[in-house]
C-alpha cells in the first residue's frame, strides 16, 4: 500500500508543539497566523489547523482575536513571534519545502506581474510562463487564472493574458481602499507592536536616508514591507488583509519606478514618511501614526498620478521573457 506523503498542517502542528516543549516558544508571545506562515514561509490555512489542533489539546489558548498563546505561569518577556529561534526538523522543513514550492513560485510571479503594471501593457505567454519557472502548461494557466481574481491580469476574448494598462481609475480606486483601511489596521495592530522591532525598521530607514542615491529597488520594497506588510497586515482580521493586499498589489510596481527613474526627491520623502510614523508608532501614539499614514498614502496616490503618462516600457528594469509589450 502507497504511504500518504505527511501533510503540511501535521508538520507545522510538530514544529510548534516542539518548540513549546523546549520552551523556545515562551509564555505570552502572541501567535498568530501570519506570524507563523511567513516565519515558515507557507500559507496560512495549514498554520490555522495546526494552531486549531493545539488550542484542542491545552497547549494554547486565544488571546481575544489576536491570536493564540502558550498557557502557563511564566510570565511574558516580551518577545514576538517572528523574533524567536525555532528549532526545525530538516526532515519537518523538507516537508514544507516539498509541499509549498508551487506557492513559493506563485507568490515571485504575482510580484513580477505586479511589479510590471505602470510601465505599460504587457501580453503574457502562458507558454513562456510555464517554461521561465520550469512548470506545466497546466500550472502556469492555473496561476494567471488566480491572479485575473485579484485584478492583475484578464484574460482577453481570444483567449490571451494581459497585464495592465493601469489607468488614473485604477490608482484612484486602490488608494481609495488603502486609505480606508490601512490607517484602521495600523491603529487595531499598534498596541502589539515591540520597541525593539520599531528600533530595527528605524535603523534601516535612516540607513537608507544617508545614501539616497544608492537605494536600490530590493531596499524600497523592503522599506515598503517593514511598514505595509509587516506592520499593517499583522493584525487577525483576514478579510480586512485580504482586501488591503489585493489593492496593493498592483501599486507595488510605482515604488520600483522611483529607483528606475531615479526620482530620489521621491524616494526621500517616502523614508521620512515611514520615519514619521514609526517615531509614533515607537513613541505609542497610535492615533498620530494612523494621521500621518492617510496622509502619507494621500500624497503617494497624487505622486502617482502625476507620473503615470511618464512612465514606459524602457524605465522596467529586468523584465521577463514571458511579459511581452503591447
Amino acid at each position: 500500500m502507497k504511504t500518504e506523503p505527511p501533510r503540511i498542517n501535521d508538520a507545522v502542528y510538530k514544529i510548534l508543539k516542539s518548540n513549546i516543549a523546549q520552551d523556545r516558544i515562551p509564555c505570552g508571545v502572541r501567535i498568530r497566523e501570519t506570524d507563523v506562515a511567513r516565519m515558515l514561509d507557507i500559507g496560512r490555512v495549514p498554520v490555522r489547523a495546526a494552531l486549531a489542533r493545539l488550542q484542542e489539546e491545552g497547549a494554547l489558548v486565544s488571546a481575544s482575536g489576536q491570536g493564540y498563546v502558550r498557557t502557563g505561569n511564566a510570565a511574558p518577556d516580551g518577545a514576538r513571534f517572528g523574533e524567536l529561534d525555532l528549532d526545525i526538523d530538516p526532515e519537518l522543513q523538507g516537508v514544507l519545502g516539498n509541499r509549498n514550492w508551487r506557492m513559493r513560485i506563485f507568490d515571485e510571479a504575482e510580484l513580477t506581474v505586479a511589479s510590471a503594471l505602470v510601465f505599460g501593457t504587457y501580453r503574457i505567454s502562458e507558454a513562456r510562463l510555464a517554461g521561465h519557472y520550469g512548470v506545466s502548461r497546466t500550472i502556469a494557466r492555473e496561476f494567471l487564472s488566480r491572479i485575473e481574481r485579484v485584478g492583475l491580469v484578464c484574460q482577453l476574448p481570444n483567449g490571451r493574458w494581459q497585464a495592465g494598462p493601469m489607468t488614473d481609475k485604477d490608482i484612484r480606486d486602490h488608494y481609495a481602499m488603502r486609505c480606508a483601511l490601512e490607517p484602521l489596521a495600523l491603529r487595531t495592530v499598534a498596541g502589539t507592536l515591540k520597541k525593539s522591532s520599531l528600533g530595527k525598521m528605524i535603523a534601516r530607514l535612516e540607513a537608507a536616508q544617508r545614501r539616497i542615491e544608492t537605494v536600490t529597488t530590493d531596499d524600497i520594497l523592503r522599506l515598503e514591507k517593514d511598514l505595509h506588510v509587516d506592520i499593517i497586515l499583522g493584525g487577525d482580521n483576514r478579510p480586512m488583509n485580504d482586501a488591503i493586499h489585493r489593492s496593493q498589489l498592483p501599486l507595488i510596481s510605482t515604488h520600483i519606478s522611483f529607483v528606475a527613474t531615479q526620482s530620489y526627491d521621491i524616494v526621500e520623502s517616502t523614508i521620512t514618511e515611514h520615519l514619521a510614523i514609526a517615531f509614533e508608532l515607537k513613541a505609542g501614539n497610535a492615533m498620530a501614526a494612523s494621521s500621518l499614514l492617510e496622509q502619507h498614502l494621500m500624497r503617494a496616490r497624487e505622486t502617482t498620478l502625476r507620473r503615470l503618462s511618464d512612465l514606459q516600457d524602457s524605465h522596467l528594469p529586468n523584465r521577463p521573457d514571458f511579459m511581452v509589450p503591447v
